[in-house]
Parts: C-alpha cells; structure tokens; sequence
C-alpha cells in the first residue's frame, strides 16, 4: 500500500511538472491563449504575408531550415538588450511584437506566432 501511494504521488508530480513545463510562455496554449493549431495557422499566414512573399526580401525558395533557424534566432533575440544581428534581424521588425509598440496595439503578437510556426514546421 505504501509503495502505491508513492508511486502515486510520483506520478502526480511528474505529470504536474511536464504540463507546466509545455506551457511556460503562457502565450500560445495557457490560460487565455491561443490554440495551438490556431496559433501554427496563424504563423503559417504571417510567415507567408509579411516575410516570404514576391514583394518581400525573402523568396519562397530561400525559406529552407537554416535560414528559419536564423529567423527563429532574430526572433528569440528581440527581448535582449544585445542583439545577435543576424542578417534577419530587419525582416522579423515587419511583425508586430504585441504589447509596447503603438501601431500594433490591439494586434496579435505576430513574432511568437511566426515563432511558432517556424518551430514546429522545420522542428527547430
């Protein structure tokens, strides 16, 4: 009996531990966030709109996995008071990054949502 109330306990901690550690961000899947399929989607037409596309700096054809690692990199670096500069450091500043600038209020926070998608599209 012992041991089953152990176990059970191990368990429960361990199941605890994981799901915090899923959605530690809080942004896409936590609390008032977003779905997660809603957020890939959302990502996909951001991605698609403001960073690859015949009138932007990146064509189709040069979004492979390391130039979404670089994006993925720019956009990891926003929040760091020295940036890597990457060569992608302008694209990724066509997003809106959420809350703080003016012309984005009331807007998603395209620069996790792109995040996102790049991440789980080239498994990043």
């Amino acid at each position: 009996m012992k041991r089953f109330l152990i176990g059970l306990l191990a368990s429960a901690l361990a199941t605890a531990l994981v799901s915090t550690a899923l959605f530690a961000s809080g942004s896409i899947a936590a609390g008032k966030g977003m779905n997660p399929r809603d957020a890939y989607t959302l990502g996909k037409a951001l991605t698609f709109e403001k960073l690859v596309c015949a009138s932007c700096p990146l064509n189709k054809r040069d979004l492979d996995r390391d130039r979404a690692q670089s994006l993925k990199n720019s956009l990891e670096a926003r929040d760091e008071t020295e940036k890597p500069g990457t060569p992608d450091d302008e694209h990724v500043a066509v997003l809106c990054p959420g809350a703080g600038a003016a012309a984005c209020d009331g807007k998603p926070d395209e620069q996790e949502l792109v995040h996102f998608y790049l991440t789980r599209r080239y498994k990043l």
